[in-house]
């Protein structure tokens, strides 16, 4: 769907009102905001001058044209190119389910336009990682070393049925850890390629990765 975008801001969890109010200020009327947690030590964190490593992470889907709009107003008024500040990217949507729906909460889609994919290529990447709880360390270790910078983990649940958890020789059901690695592009391969020979099937992380394109970023981003 080549007019929809999915927004990802991140940021320090104690300014999360206000990034949403800023979101709210331009008019995007649905915003899906969860917490996490930075991957970065204290003595990175100290370094940096960051207080806290507690993160919020909020969703958001507009058009293309809005986010253009949106990502370079908010690098300046959320002060985004300071370090540690945070974070805000846009991801294309291959597809998109009830088009109409869609465009009661995000203004200026066509519904008439046909769904197709829409993949550019882009410069930076949005790795996902899906590993076991408690082995975040390990995988942003192993990540690091591939040429990561830093990344965000939220915590989730798996819903796999008895029957798969032992099918596929993994608690499927139990607690997860989703981290979020922005990267250039060009690292991504390599960076996934370490996931899963260090930390993936046959380890204790379990990790699954998968890969997003980044059409926009604003915000600081290590090269």
């Amino acid at each position: 769907m080549e007019n929809v975008v999915l927004n990802i801001t991140i940021g320090e969890r104690e300014k999360s009102e206000a990034f949403l109010d800023f979101f709210k200020e331009h008019d995007i009327k649905l915003s899906l905001a969860t917490f996490g947690t930075g991957t970065a030590t204290k003595e990175i964190l100290a370094t940096l001058g960051i207080g806290s490593s507690d993160k919020f992470v909020i969703f958001s889907f507009m058009t293309m044209e809005k986010s253009h709009i949106l990502l370079n107003e908010i690098e300046g008024k959320m002060q985004l190119k300071k370090v540690g500040v945070g974070l805000s990217f846009t991801v294309p949507l291959s597809s998109i389910d009830g088009l109409k729906s869609l465009n009661k909460i995000v203004k200026g889609v066509d519904v008439e336009k046909e769904d197709v994919g829409y993949m550019p290529n882009t410069d930076n990447e949005l790795i996902v990682i899906i590993a076991n709880r408690g082995y975040t360390d390990n995988v942003m270790e192993v990540a690091r070393k591939a040429g990561a910078e830093g990344g965000t983990v939220v915590h989730a649940r798996g819903t796999g049925q008895e029957a798969s958890e032992k099918f596929f020789g993994t608690l499927i059901g139990a607690e997860k850890e989703m981290i979020f690695i922005v990267s250039k592009t060009e690292k991504r391969n390599a960076i996934m390629k370490e996931i899963k020979e260090k930390a993936g099937s046959g380890t204790p992380s379990e990790a699954i990765s998968f890969s997003l394109p980044i059409n926009e970023v604003a915000g600081f981003l290590e090269n």
